[in-house]
C-alpha cells in the first residue's frame, strides 16, 4: 500500500471500532527512529499491533485508546515532544509518517462531520 492507501485505510477503520491501537512497554507508548525522526507506530486493530510486537518491541504489549483520547490527549503530547505518527508499520516497510498536527486536523474534521451526521 502506499502511504495514501495506508492513511486512507487508516482513517476508515478506527472509525468503525473506535480505537487506536499502539504498543506500550512498562505504561510508556513505544516509539522508534525513522527517516531521523522519532516516531509512534499506531494500528486500527489489534491484530496488527500484535504482528509488531517481536524484535525492539518484544516486551511490548499492544494497548488501545480511543479515537477521542487519542486525538486530543496523546497527538498534543506527541506534538510538545516533537514526535510524529507513523501509521502501520509493517516488518518490511515502515508506515505512513504524518505530523501529530495534521492527524489532528483530519481526526478532529472527521469527528465533527460524523457529529454533523447524527444530528441530521
Amino acid at each position: 500500500m502506499t502511504d495514501e492507501e495506508l492513511l486512507e485505510y487508516f482513517m476508515y477503520r478506527i472509525f468503525e471500532t473506535d480505537e487506536i491501537w499502539g504498543l506500550k512497554e512498562a505504561g510508556q507508548w513505544q516509539t522508534h527512529q525513522v527517516l531521523d525522526q522519532e516516531s509512534m507506530p499506531v494500528w486500527p486493530y489489534k491484530c496488527y499491533a500484535e504482528q509488531a510486537v517481536n524484535g525492539e518491541w518484544l516486551q511490548s504489549k499492544p494497548v488501545a485508546e480511543s479515537v477521542e483520547s487519542f486525538t486530543y490527549q496523546t497527538l498534543n503530547k506527541l506534538a510538545q515532544l516533537g514526535k510524529v505518527i507513523e501509521i502501520m508499520p509493517r516488518t518490511s516497510d515502515p508506515g505512513c509518517l504524518i505530523s501529530p498536527q495534521r492527524l489532528f486536523s483530519m481526526l478532529e474534521n472527521t469527528m465533527e462531520a460524523r457529529e454533523s451526521n447524527v444530528g441530521d
